[in-house]
């Protein structure tokens, strides 16, 4: 009995070594596997700060437009205004008609802008601007712009040094002012600058010393000369 056991158990075994065999030639042969790359030679990814992208080139600017033309004077150089409200800014122009009323009157008693009679020569032979401020009777200001011609120069600064104590007239502008009180308490101021080939008399009576000057301060600064 003991032979046959034996026999049946060595078939019973190579039928399950085969059947073992067979299924592994069933079954697929897996794939290399690649070894991953070490981080140190290849980082997953970039650093956060690092820029996504080349910055965009700034605009070169555009040369097809137009430069800005450069600013025109509206005046050649010496010429005066056609009208007193344009000799002065728009404050100085309010404050000289709050404070006098009114520019020019034709009811008005002509006051001349000196009282030097050499320079009023001079001025009635020029360009000029006269501009009068002044309710009548019982104050004034009267300032005159005039284009002094060349050959009159030295004759006004002449006349400046004379008529005006400690006025140094040889620089090339010249201020010279005097004041006094007359009768009844009239108080005068008088002012004559020249500058260039402007010159510039002002003559006040019984007006505020303050107002006066700013008034030639701003004449001056909106007229060339």
């Amino acid at each position: 009995m003991r032979p046959a056991r034996l026999a049946a158990r060595v078939s019973v075994l190579g039928t399950i070594g085969l059947a073992a065999l067979a299924l592994a030639a069933c079954q697929p042969t897996p794939e290399p596997v690649e070894s991953p790359v070490p981080t140190s030679e290849a980082p997953s990814e970039a650093p956060s700060d690092a820029p996504s992208a080349s910055p965009s080139a700034v605009p070169e600017p555009s040369t097809s437009a137009e430069p800005s033309p450069e600013p025109t004077e509206s005046a050649e150089a010496g010429a005066l205004p056609a009208e007193c409200e344009a000799a002065y800014s728009p404050e100085m122009t309010d404050w000289l008609y709050d404070s006098f009323g009114q520019l020019n009157p034709a009811e008005a008693d002509p006051v001349p802008s000196s009282k030097v009679v050499d320079l009023l020569d001079v001025i009635q032979g020029a360009e000029n601007l006269n501009c009068y401020w002044t309710p009548p009777g019982e104050t004034a200001l009267v300032s005159n712009a005039a284009i002094v011609p060349a050959q009159h120069d030295q004759f006004v600064r002449d006349v400046l040094t004379q008529n005006f104590p400690g006025c140094d007239a040889s620089g090339e502008v010249v201020d010279c002012e005097r004041q006094g009180e007359q009768q009844k308490g009239m108080v005068e101021i008088e002012h004559v600058v020249l500058r260039g080939d402007l010159m510039l008399t002002t003559y006040a009576f019984n007006a505020d010393p303050a107002v006066v000057q700013s008034a030639v301060d701003d004449m001056l600064a909106h007229l060339r000369g």
